[in-house]
């Protein structure tokens, strides 16, 4: 995907995902000037979206020949199913998103969702959706910041995007079924004893359902549902507890315990620490000291 949009695209991409190890979802942004994309096919699907307009810009954008003309504010989405072609242009400076998913990921969505074997997603000029917003901005805040929370943040995301995908464009759309239940006990057992033995690495959302051999959506549902929160806010949480432990022993300073609980930096730990402890890890220490 990287390098197709490479070529698409007639400049480099301030920010993108090409070295951040996620599978599935690939994000790119864009600071362009008035220009013309050529027709293309993408194998993705793709969403394009407008950022940071101080007033609307007039877009020219074609999806499977057809043609439409029309403003666009920021936060406007295109969403261009994979391989539908699609060609844009615009006559003043743009800022842009680019998003794609890998079809693989939806299809498996869509199967264990609702034993679809095939999925009819529409082209559509122009959606308004803030949660694909709250994600794709997320997304490239945690990009700009150098990727500290890893893979299990950036696959999340994909099997997010892609449950609300099949849930707002999909013709099978009123089909999806809620997983009741939880995880079986054996296969929580199975989770919460590889993150713990893996817990300072760069654990991905598709490693972590290949361990109870589920799809990524599925095992995502099914976790929550058994814990009440997220597999990446668990694992964070389990980061934020063998720091304590590990800075209750005093043997690392504060970036070394980050570096051996899995965070990027301590500023990551801190920021997390700080977050789910209400107090800072050199605080914790210092009061730990005291006793």
């Amino acid at each position: 995907m990287k390098d197709i949009a490479n070529k698409i695209v007639p400049v480099a991409p301030l920010v993108s995902s090409s070295q951040a190890e996620w599978n599935n979802i690939f994000l790119a942004y864009y600071q362009l000037p008035a220009c013309e994309i050529p027709k293309h096919f993408l194998n993705e699907h793709t969403l394009t979206i407008c950022s940071e307009l101080s007033a609307p810009s007039l877009v020219e954008c074609s999806l499977d020949n057809r043609f439409k003309r029309y403003w666009f504010n920021s936060g406007d989405i295109i969403f261009c199913p994979a391989g539908i072609s699609k060609s844009l242009a615009w006559e003043q400076k743009n800022s842009c998103i680019l998003l794609a998913l890998e079809p693989q990921l939806v299809e498996l969505v869509a199967y264990e969702s609702f034993y679809a074997d095939h999925i009819d997603f529409l082209p559509q000029f122009k959606i308004i959706d803030p949660l694909i917003l709250q994600i794709v901005y997320a997304l490239k805040s945690e990009l700009e910041s150098g990727c500290p929370s890893g893979r299990l943040y950036g696959e999340s995301a994909a099997a997010m995007l892609a449950i609300h995908l099949l849930k707002i464009n999909s013709s099978v759309r009123q089909l999806i079924q809620e997983y009741k239940g939880g995880l079986p006990k054996h296969k929580l057992s199975q989770i919460v004893e590889y993150i713990d033995e893996y817990l300072a690495q760069n654990i991905g959302l598709s490693e972590l359902a290949e361990v109870v051999g589920m799809s990524q959506y599925h095992f995502t549902r099914l976790f929550k549902q058994s814990m009440g929160i997220t597999p990446y806010q668990y694992l964070i949480r389990q980061r934020v507890e063998r720091a304590k432990r590990l800075l209750l022993q005093e043997k690392l300073n504060i970036a070394g315990v980050a570096l051996e609980c899995g965070f990027a930096n301590q500023g990551h730990l801190s920021y997390h620490f700080k977050r789910l402890l209400n107090i800072t890890p050199k605080a914790f220490s210092n009061s730990s000291k005291n006793l």
